[in-house]
């Protein structure tokens, strides 16, 4: 095909085109097809349900990126040459670890339990002593714990070194001073 015929064709086409779509379209059977797919789609949405938790889930999972991001970089600046524990930004580093690890812990629960709301809601569960429920919300039960475990070390770890212990303490021991040194003036 040479350049003048392409010419031609393209210069037919942009003239010719709408008026053909406009044409199909115009054509009772089109406007009943175009018509039996919107209803499709509108169908497909209202069986879909709405997702009251999404939000919800949205912010737990920004926050506990905010908290692992943040518990990167303390334990990054642990591993810095100020090795001191009597240096005052090192225990600072203790509480914001402790701390931190433990609203990560705070995000995992809650999430874990919005999950299972959330299903219970998608699913139609009235009650949370439905097997599926009770299996889902299990699951994402022993989930929390087990990361509640690295949680543990933090918090507790974290506590010594804001308080120059040379081993740490319980983890509801570490908890509450941890509280009480944040908010002792």
């Amino acid at each position: 095909m040479d350049d003048k015929l392409k010419a031609e064709l393209n210069a037919h086409l942009k003239a010719e085109l709408p008026k053909m779509i406009a044409a199909h379209l115009a054509l009772a059977t089109t406007q009943a097809q175009v018509a039996n797919a919107v209803n499709a789609v509108v169908a497909k949405i209202d069986e879909s349900k709405d997702d009251p938790y999404r939000t919800t889930i949205h912010f737990l999972a920004g926050l506990l990126t905010f908290c692992l991001a943040v518990i990167a970089a303390v334990f990054s600046a642990l591993n810095g040459g100020n090795a001191d524990p009597h240096l005052l930004g090192y225990t600072m580093l203790g509480g914001v670890l402790g701390s931190i690890a433990f609203v990560a812990w705070l995000c995992t629960v809650a999430a874990a339990i919005i999950q299972v709301m959330k299903f219970m809601h998608r699913h139609n569960h009235n009650s949370v002593w439905t097997w599926p429920v009770i299996w889902r919300g299990g699951l994402l039960l022993a989930l929390a714990v087990l990361g509640g475990l690295a949680v543990a070390y933090c918090v507790r770890y974290g506590y010594a070194i804001l308080t120059c212990l040379s081993e740490p303490v319980g983890l509801v021991d570490s908890l509450v001073g941890l509280f009480q040194l944040a908010w002792r003036g």
